[in-house]
C-alpha cells in the first residue's frame, strides 16, 4: 500500500478505513524507508492494527501529534532514529559502504565454505543467530559466537567468523 493510495482512501471516506491523520512527510519517509511493496503492506497493517488497539487513537484520530508519535513508534520497530530522521530530511545515505566488495567478499565466501560444512548447517547458524538476538537481546556478534560454540565449531573459526560479524555491524 502506497502512500498515495493511503491518501485516496482517506479521501474517499472508506468505513472500514480509518483516516491517518499523519504528517505527509512521514507518509513518504515510509517509501524510502522500506523498498518492496510486501514491507510497505506489513508496516501499515501493523500501524492500522495499533490504531485498532489503542483506545486513545481509535477514539481521537483526529488528534494529529498523537498519531504522528504512533506512526512514528511504529517506524521505530523496523528501522533506527538516524534512518527515519534521513529519510524524512530527505538526506541520502551511501548503504554501499558497509557492504564488502571484490577480493574481501571473495575471501568471506571461502571463509564461510570452510567453515561450516553444508547448507543446512549454515542456516542452523543463521537460526540460532536470529533466536539469540530477538530473545535474549544479544549483540550480532555475541550472538554469533554462541550459534558457533553451539554447532561445536572450534575457538579459531569462532574468532575468524566473529570478526567478519564485528566489521559488519
Amino acid at each position: 500500500m502506497k502512500p498515495e493510495e493511503v491518501k485516496r482512501m482517506e479521501e474517499e471516506e472508506d468505513e472500514e478505513f480509518v483516516g491517518l491523520n499523519v504528517e505527509t512527510s512521514l507518509l513518504d519517509a515510509v517509501q524510502k524507508l522500506f523498498k518492496t511493496e510486501p514491507e510497505v503492506e506489513v508496516f501499515y497493517d501493523g500501524f492500522l492494527e495499533r490504531i485498532q488497539n489503542d483506545k486513545r487513537l481509535r477514539k481521537n484520530t483526529d488528534d494529529r501529534r498523537r498519531m504522528n508519535e504512533a506512526f512514528l513508534d511504529e517506524l521505530l520497530k523496523y528501522h533506527d532514529l538516524d534512518t527515519i530522521n534521513n529519510a524524512i530530511n530527505d538526506v541520502s545515505v551511501n548503504d554501499d559502504s558497509n557492504l564488502v566488495e571484490g577480493d574481501a567478499e571473495k575471501d568471506v565466501d571461502k571463509l564461510l565454505r570452510k567453515t561450516f560444512k553444508d547448507k543446512m548447517e549454515f542456516r542452523m547458524f543463521m537460526t540460532y543467530i536470529s533466536q539469540y538476538m530477538m530473545e535474549l537481546g544479544d549483540s550480532p556478534v555475541e550472538a554469533c559466537a554462541k550459534s558457533m560454540k553451539r554447532l561445536g565449531k572450534s575457538d579459531a573459526d569462532i574468532l575468524k567468523i566473529t570478526s567478519v560479524i564485528d566489521k559488519i555491524f
